[in-house]
């Protein structure tokens, strides 16, 4: 009687189903293209050298982050573990890079980061760059 049930579920799972025209991949695929320049854009803006390991890695955060908003809650526990996964780095080390990137910048040209951080006057925090990248871009749209 176990088999039986395995098949069954086995059959079901084999189901395949039709994105509708408005969300097929290649209207998608020009949207993650845009989203991704835009993300791009924000961290240059920030004055964070291409170079820098921490650079490529803040890309992907903030990408992810675009994707599902929850991650900005749990940057330890999901988001940097999802980002030393896709780049195979270890986690202490996402957040050192990231950090390091955000440093590199802030200490090359301290007014420029800050004329994107209004609220604040020292150098921001992971989190805060992502959360800023996040709201920025949203608006942008």
């Amino acid at each position: 009687m176990l088999s039986n049930n395995a098949v069954i579920n086995e059959n079901e799972e084999k189901k395949t189903y039709h994105l509708p025209a408005s969300l097929s991949s290649k209207g998608n695929e020009l949207h993650t293209d845009q989203l991704e320049n835009d993300v791009i854009k924000f961290v240059q803006k920030l004055g964070i050298r291409p170079h820098l390991t921490g650079y490529h890695l803040l890309i992907k955060a903030i990408l992810l982050s675009l994707k599902s908003p929850h991650l900005l809650k749990s940057l330890t526990k999901e988001l940097y573990p999802m980002v030393a996964i896709e780049h195979g780095k270890n986690v202490r080390a996402v957040e050192r890079n990231m950090r390091k990137a955000i440093e590199s910048a802030y200490e090359y040209d301290p007014q420029r980061v800050q004329s994107i951080f209004y609220y604040k006057v020292d150098k921001p925090y992971i989190s805060e760059v992502l959360s800023m990248a996040v709201e920025s871009i949203r608006h942008k749209q």
